[in-house]
């Protein structure tokens, strides 16, 4: 039903060439789950050759990012289609899936990119989930705009 294909050994592309609706939405998604390797390509990207992008389509493809999510597997959106990138632009959804507008820029985004769980993330110190410094501790400065209210002159640290 769905055309795939490996494009190296890290991933796997999946072709959706229709316009998901009611009638094919469950069986595209069983298609793509069943593609999901537990232990081959590290990720999937789907490529979107349909310029429609159905609400129906939306719930799917953020389906299978979790069910990836899931088991290890990242996962990119290829849309190539300008109306396609104008509805995948909605807050979040650009990062969420990490929408592309060609293939080799989805293997770019996909590069080094393995989902964690929150469960297993341990809060650093410093970091936004662990406790605040205390009073005595230093502080880390965190890039490059991590305190704009100091003046800043080149060469002076």
């Amino acid at each position: 039903m769905l055309l795939s294909y490996h494009l190296d050994a890290a991933h796997l592309v999946v072709e959706l060439g229709e316009v998901v609706d009611l009638d094919n939405e469950a069986a595209i998604e069983r298609e793509i789950v069943r593609l999901l390797p537990c232990c081959g390509p590290r990720a999937i990207i789907v490529d979107l050759h349909t310029p429609l992008l159905t609400p129906r389509a939306l719930g799917l493809l953020l389906r299978v990012r979790g069910q990836a999510a899931d088991r290890g597997v990242s996962m990119a959106v290829v849309a190539g289609y300008e109306t396609a990138r104008e509805v995948l632009s909605a807050p979040g959804l650009p990062r969420t899936l990490r929408v592309a507008p060609t293939l080799p820029a989805a293997e770019f985004r996909n590069r080094g990119c393995r989902p964690e769980r929150e469960t297993t993330r341990k809060g650093e110190p410093g970091d936004r989930r662990s406790a605040p410094p205390a009073d005595g501790a230093a502080r880390r400065v965190l890039g490059p705009y991590a305190d704009t209210s100091r003046p800043r002159f080149p060469g002076v640290r």
